[in-house]
Formats: C-alpha cells, structure tokens, sequence
C-alpha cells in the first residue's frame, strides 16, 4: 500500500514554477515598472503645475492656521459621531470589496496556468496578501489627511478647540501636525484592520451572506451617527452620545486620537488607539496565515471581474463598470415578493418596486443619502447667509440617490427589447420609470422637511419638494443618453488645450449639470433668504425645469430606440 502511495505522489513545482514564471515575467515587469513610473512622473508634473497654488495656500494656513469662529465648539461636538460614522462607512466599503475583488488577487493567467497544478498556494496567494496588505495601510494614512485638513480649516487644531479639552490645547503648526499625525496613524490602523477582515471573509465563502445582510444595519448606524453629528450641529446633544459613539467599536476607536488632538474630551485615547492596533495586528496576521485557503473558485471569480472592469475602465464605460461589479459574487436568492397588479398601467410600478425589494443595499444607500442631504440643507438654513455650497453639496448627494433609485429604467435603456410587452412607447418610459424614485425620495426627504416646517414655523424647506422631481428629471436625462459615442475623442484643438476632454466630461455628467445647478441656485436662495418671494420663484421654476428634464428625457429615450 504504501508503495502505491509513493507511486501516484505528485511532486511538488512550486520553487520552478515560481521560478519559471519570474523568468517570464521579466520583460513584463521592466514594463509595468517603466509604465507605473511614468504615471508616478504625471501625476507629481499635474499635482506640482496646477496644485501649486493649493500647496502654497496649506503652507500657508500650516504656517498660520485659521482662527476659531462662533461655529467651531459645535464642530468640535459633532466631530466624534461625525469620525465614527466616517470610519464604519470606510470599514463596510473595505469588507465588502472582499466580494468581488478581495485583498488576495490573481491575474487571469497565473489563475490559468497555475491554479491546476501542484503549486503551494501559501507561497503563491501570501505575497499577493502582504502587497495588498502595504498598499491598503498606505492609502489609509494618506486618506487620513482629508479629514484632518476639514478639522483644520473649521477652525480645530491650532489651539481652538474651545469647552470639554481638559488643558489638552496645542499652538500654531504643532497642533496642526499633531492633528494630521493623529488622523493619518488612525485611518492607517483602520485599514489596515479592514483589509484583515476583508482577506478572512475572502477565505470563508460561508461569511459572504452574512456580510450582506449585516451592511444594511451598518449604512443605518453610520446614518444614526451622521444624524448626531447633525444635532450636535444644530443644538447641545447628551454628551453621553458622543462617548458611545467612540466607544461603539473599532470604526469609533480609530476616532479618538483625532478627537483629542482637535481639542475634543477623548481622555482614554490611548486605549483606544492601543485596541485598535492590537486588533488590526491580529486581523492581519489571521488573514495572513489563511491566505493559502482561498478557494479556486473564488479567485477565478475575481480575476474575471477585475478583468472586465478593466477592460470597461479602459473603454470608459461606466455602466459596464457598475454591471460588472454587481455580476461578481454568489448568486442570490430572491426572497422579496410582490402580488402582480390587476391593470395594465400599473406592470412598470410592480417591475420597479420589485427591483427596489429585491436590492435592499440599493434602497438603504439611497435613503442614507437622502437624509444626509436633508440633513446639510438644515444646516444650511441655520448656518448663514450664503448657503450656496453646502446646498450644492446636499443637492449632490440627492442626485446620487435618485441615480441609485433608477436602475429599473437602466436595464430598459440597456435592452431596448426588455420593454417591447409593455403597454406604453417606448418614449414614454422616462415618465413611468420617474414615478417609482419619486415617491420614495418624497417620502424619505418631504416628511422630514415638512416635519421641520412645521416644528421651526419656517417654509423654507418645502423647497425639497420641487428638488426632488428635478434631480429624478437629471437622472433620467442621464439614463437614456445611449452608448458611449466613439466620437467624443476627437475634439478640436485649441490655445487652451483639446476639447475632447471637456467633451467626454460633459456627457457623463449632463444630467447632474442639468439638475445641480440650476437648482442649486434656487434653493440657496430660498433658503439663505426669509423673503417668501425667492421661494415661491423656487417653487415655480423647479417645477419648470423638472417638467423640462422629463421632456428632455422622453425624447432622449426616443432617440434611443429609434437609433
């Protein structure tokens, strides 16, 4: 028996593999390195030629930092739930990109040629691990700057921390790098922990659903926290909310330097900062030791998606993208259900809800960000007389939920025969389609507008009424815009450079141009200003324009079919 064993034992290839597969990779690797280096070498040349002014302003402001103002205390209150909700978003994002890419990696031929042979998989998945491992704890220091910067020009950080920072106040530029600091060793933690979760979920298929369903709950407890740091914003919350929000987990851990550097009461930090390694090290070690039991299947899964993103990317064609993503994983079971209408005219609001309940991410995500803007465009109402940004920014997001809410009206721009049983022209579908996205985004953001109408006696807000049928128009306008025209990259040359840049900018974003804009104008003007005169015109001409946006999409739709 034993000599049948030594008989059929498959020696093991892995040192020549490895080996011959570095042989053949040699020419490649010069060229991969040569190309990363130009692309080192253009992003330094662009960052250095039109970001010269902007180093020089953070010099500057590095050098002088921006004095408190009256809103700085409430900023400082809002910082712990608002760096709490920040990190469990960036946490979700990093552990769901275990479902279709992951932090161990193949590319297609090495998931060809290699995956069926006798190849140690530790010594092939591991390096893949421990590069994505480096480049993920590099960007979330650099990620760290960003919040660091908006606490720095809101006035915290230089010594201006204001009530609750127990002596804890720092001067000039030292403040300042030790916020940045502070920032950037939290988030590098942060990642670093999300990409050990996200290399033991990419190990056990077993944890993909469950992922699933626990990211609903984790967008809505991101959107509680969001929802605290809007009323520390606006009033004087418990103080109590604020420490359960950084002691909530390692999303409100890796909160706590950053706070207590900005002046905040975080007294415990350490601790926190400690846990949060502790946990990151083990996540990481964990991961790095289950690396070599990623299935086959999954990497094969991946390694096709990443190539058709890829090739999508090159292509720019965003909605490959997106179809691409959503195609990559398990397949799921479909367990919402919905009764079949009896009327005709009502097959297109069944097709729509149903694809609504059967995407539940789709609908949390859009509702998210739809009380986020509402919550931006209240703080805008109370904040000051030029509303103008943080209304745009609010209108923003409300046109990224109305995007989200539309995907019913994608696949029929999509397959122009998916609609051919439908009772309606085909023209006609961007009005049906408008319906469904409406009603939800007047649920989510008008009873919530109406019901601060009523508490603050202001009409200001009704302004969220027209909004949203023009940012549904907006949507619309983009949905049925048709394949990417091949055309685009042959723009005119001109003093200030070729137009075909500007070109393939404008039609990827028409739509939210078109929606954004105009009535960004409207409601900052309603809103900044108690004249009842500006929101009635904002009433009128938002009703307007959302009737010209569905016109205007209508015909688009028509093109569409008939091209």
């Amino acid at each position: 028996m034993t000599a049948t064993r030594d008989a059929i034992a498959v020696p093991d290839s892995t040192q020549p593999a490895i080996a011959l597969l570095r042989e053949l990779r040699r020419g490649h690797g010069k060229k991969q390195a040569a190309s990363v280096a130009y692309w080192v070498y253009l992003v330094a040349f662009l960052v250095l030629v039109y970001g010269g002014s902007v180093i020089a302003a953070a010099v500057r402001a590095l050098r002088h930092p921006p004095a408190a103002t009256a809103q700085t205390p409430h900023v400082l209150q809002a910082a712990p739930a608002g760096l709490a909700a920040l990190a469990l978003i960036v946490l979700v994002v990093l552990a769901r990109d275990a479902l279709w890419r992951g932090p161990v990696t193949l590319p297609q031929a090495a998931v060809d040629w290699l995956l069926g042979t006798p190849v140690d998989r530790g010594a092939l998945l591991r390096p893949r691990f421990r590069l994505s491992a480096a480049l993920a704890i590099l960007a979330g220091a650099a990620a760290g700057i960003v919040p660091a910067a908006a606490l720095v020009a809101l006035g915290l950080g230089a010594g201006n921390g204001g009530a609750g920072n127990h002596g804890a106040r720092y001067h000039g530029a030292s403040g300042v790098l030790r916020l940045t600091g502070a920032s950037m060793l939290s988030m590098a933690l942060l990642f670093a922990f999300a990409t050990g979760v996200a290399g033991l979920i990419e190990r056990y298929p077993a944890s993909w659903p469950w992922l699933r369903r626990v990211t609903p709950v984790a967008v809505a407890v991101a959107a509680a926290f969001a929802g605290l740091a809007t009323w520390a914003m606006l009033g004087r919350p418990p103080a109590v909310l604020a420490d359960i929000a950084l002691w909530s987990g390692p999303w409100g851990w890796a909160g706590q330097a950053t706070v207590a550097a900005a002046g905040g009461a975080a007294p415990l930090w350490p601790l926190a900062i400690g846990a949060l390694g502790l946990l990151a090290v083990a996540a990481l070690a964990r991961a790095h030791r289950a690396a070599a039991g990623v299935p086959g299947p999954a990497l094969r899964i991946r390694a096709a998606t990443l190539g058709a993103i890829s090739a999508a990317a090159f292509n720019m064609d965003t909605r490959s993208v997106a179809v691409a993503y959503s195609a990559a994983g398990a397949p799921r079971r479909a367990r919402f259900r919905l009764r079949p209408p009896r009327q005709r005219q009502l097959v297109l609001f069944w097709r729509d809800l149903l694809a609504l309940g059967r995407a539940p991410s789709r609908l949390v995500g859009a509702v998210a960000l739809t009380l986020l803007a509402v919550g931006l465009i209240a703080v805008a109402r109370r904040g000051g007389r030029d509303p103008l940004v943080p209304v745009a920014c609010a209108l923003a997001l409300g046109y990224l939920a109305a995007a989200w809410l539309c995907e019913g009206a994608r696949l029929d721009a999509d397959d122009t025969r998916r609609s051919v049983p439908l009772p309606f022209r085909f023209a006609s579908l961007a009005w049906w389609h408008a319906a469904v996205p409406c009603l939800v985004l007047l649920v989510v953001a008008g009873v919530p507008g109406a019901a601060l109408c009523l508490a603050a006696g202001d009409p200001r807000l009704l302004v969220l009424l027209v909004a949203v049928p023009v940012l549904i128009g907006g949507a619309m306008v983009n949905v049925f815009r048709g394949q990417y025209p091949p055309d685009l990259f042959s723009g005119v040359d001109t003093p200030f450079g070729n137009t075909a840049a500007v070109r393939i900018v404008f039609w990827y974003a028409w739509g939210p141009i078109l929606a954004v804009a105009p009535m960004a104008v409207l409601a900052s003007s309603a809103i900044g200003t108690p004249d009842p005169a500006a929101l009635a015109r904002a009433l009128v001409i938002g009703a307007a324009l959302a009737a010209a946006f569905g016109a205007y999409a209508a015909r688009r739709a028509g093109r569409l079919r008939a091209g």
